[in-house]
């Protein structure tokens, strides 16, 4: 792993949090006459419905019976006997210590007391928010520990089961705040159900169909997402960034090959961060040609374009040779991602650049690869000519201008039809367009393998793949790294179904020119064979011109050429007859 410059720091700043209102906390903490009076930590109990069932039946005299070894075994009852009886505990006083051992603990309901005086006589802050709904009504149901010291257990001293409100049924109990518990296997579903695209929202209510309602889920749907939040504002990185360098180390320390290249600012902010793993790298080696350039946005929380250098194996596949998230799209930041990118690939160049039309984007191939053919995306010029031309049949001459095999004359004649007939020979655009015709018109690219792209498309099927990966909302970038680690564990888990389906298949024979299809059959995978095949199917409407065919006659073909000087395709046959 290689960076570019080094820092200490490296950081980007996050969201700005919620602003909290100090009004709103000292409103939430109700405190009692007695100092003690005071709730601990939060409580993570893990009581269920299946603990609770026989607990409406206990009396007092039987809750006055019980001892415990541990006071978070008295714990867990008492909320167990809660939940069934419909109502929210909360810790209240306790003792001191006596070798280790509380000596001491009560849990009252929680609506145990009344509000503060001083929170009823506030007046409104003037933000127009309403004020807290009470909730405390003087209950006076408790329940008391004291630990025995000559016997070493708990024994239950004081239990009231009064209430002085009504109790919640039990439908309504899992609203109780007391019992919402998102546990570590909850968590955890989540989790890796985030990972393959799956909403939290959409885990929940799959955890709520296996536990068998939202009453027994124990949690509902806001706290799965506060829970989220708390595990991510919990991480042990300082700043995003660090967190997704973090994640970029531990890939490199499982993969030599592993490339990653990064720059920073004044501050020592991450600016620009290209990498690529060392499969990648194989990929580029074998099919590396053609290069499709492109960007994405409305992936990350910084707004900053997520780019891919995106080519096509021999199943005319999509592949991803590398993934660059920028700063901006300067000429300059794109000609260091195209520098980092061909230094991660040994210096290999590509034959032809596919890209949506950027002039930053060309002014960078010209510096950086000079010697590759750059060639401008068909589908977003097509989108262009619809904007800028007066009519349906000015586009399809338009699209047929650029899209068809001939030779640069037949396309300046071609253009030439079109500007006559639909008046265009004053036209902004396509007067522009003419001007680098050489960038966009088949014509100018028969003597160059395009392996079959003309367009920026792949790289947008790849946008809308990586978007599908990632899920809705804006990832930061600790977000970001991992999932697209996962999207090419896809692409390659492609490959090799395709690689299995051709190595275990035989597709069967269907045209006249038998042995020339078997021969592309065994040659080519699948997918390049039924490319192949669709030229082939084309054979029989060509057209023989200059010898009159005699009663028996034979063509026998023996190869084909290419005359670079006007780009003609040739075939050079002889012929025999009777």
């Amino acid at each position: 792993m290689e960076a570019s410059e080094t820092a200490e720091s490296i950081h980007l700043s996050d969201d700005t949090e919620e602003a909290i209102h100090l009004s709103d906390i000292e409103e939430a903490i109700h405190l009692s006459d007695t100092e003690d009076n005071k709730t601990d930590e939060p409580i993570d109990l893990e009581v269920s419905w299946e603990d609770v069932l026989d607990y409406r039946k206990l009396t007092v005299e039987d809750v006055m019976a019980k001892m415990f070894k541990t006071l978070e075994e008295a714990e867990k009852f008492y909320y167990s006997y809660a939940l069934a009886i419909g109502f929210g505990p909360r810790r209240d006083t306790r003792g001191g210590l006596f070798e280790g051992e509380l000596r001491r603990r009560q849990w009252v309901c929680n609506k145990q007391g009344y509000r503060d005086k001083k929170w009823l006589d506030r007046e409104t802050d003037g933000s127009g928010r309403n004020r807290r709904k009470l909730t405390r009504q003087g209950c006076m149901a408790k329940f008391r520990v004291n630990y025995m010291v000559d016997e070493g257990y708990y024994a239950v001293r004081a239990f009231d089961e009064d209430h002085s409100h009504q109790c919640a049924n039990p439908r309504q109990a899992a609203f109780i705040r007391s019992h919402w518990n998102v546990d570590e296997a909850a968590l955890g579903n989540t989790n890796t159900m985030t990972k393959v695209s799956i909403r939290p929202c959409h885990a929940f209510e799959y955890m709520v169909e296996q536990s068998g309602g939202y009453i027994t889920v124990g949690f509902t749907r806001k706290d799965l997402y506060n829970k989220l939040d708390q595990q991510r504002r919990t991480t042990p990185f300082e700043s995003d960034s660090e967190g997704a360098l973090s994640y970029m180390s531990a890939l490199a320390a499982k993969d030599p090959h592993f490339y990653c290249r990064f720059s920073v600012d004044d501050e020592d902010r991450l600016v620009n961060i290209f990498w690529r793993d060392g499969n990648s790298y194989v990929d580029y080696m074998c099919w590396g040609d053609v290069l499709v350039f492109d960007s994405t946005y409305n992936t990350n929380v910084y707004g900053r374009p997520l780019v891919f250098f995106v080519g096509s194996n021999n199943h005319r596949g999509s592949i991803l040779f590398g993934v660059g998230i920028l700063g901006d799209e300067t000429a300059d930041t794109y000609t260091w991602l195209l520098s980092t990118f061909l230094d991660s690939m040994k210096g290999k160049k590509p034959t032809a650049v596919i890209t949506d039309g950027a002039e930053s984007m060309h002014i960078a191939i010209g510096r950086v690869m000079p010697e590759a053919r750059h060639r401008l995306c068909s589908w977003h010029l097509s989108r262009n000519a619809h904007t800028n031309l007066n009519s349906k049949d000015a586009e399809k001459a338009f699209n047929g201008c650029m899209n068809k095999f001939q030779t640069v004359q037949h396309f300046e004649e071609m253009w030439e039809v079109m500007l006559q007939e639909f008046e265009l020979r004053n036209h902004f655009w396509t007067t522009w367009m003419y001007g680098k015709r050489q960038l966009w018109a088949q014509a100018f690219f028969g003597d160059v393998h395009m392996a079959g792209m003309r367009s920026t498309q792949r790289s947008e099927s790849m946008n809308n793949f990586v978007k599908d990966t990632l899920g809705a909302g804006k990832k930061k970038m600790v977000d970001i790294v991992p999932q697209m680690d996962r999207a090419h564990m896809r692409l390659r888990n492609n490959q090799v179904r395709d690689d299995f389906k051709t190595m275990n298949s035989f597709p069967v024979i269907e045209t006249h020119l038998e042995d020339l299809e078997g021969h592309a059959a065994s040659t080519y995978t699948y997918d390049v064979y039924k490319w192949v095949k669709k030229e082939i199917m084309k054979e029989k409407f060509l057209v023989t011109k200059g010898f009159q065919a005699a009663a028996r006659m034979t063509i026998q073909c023996t190869k084909w050429q290419i005359s670079s000087g006007n780009n003609m395709c040739t075939r050079l046959c002889t012929t025999t007859g009777d």
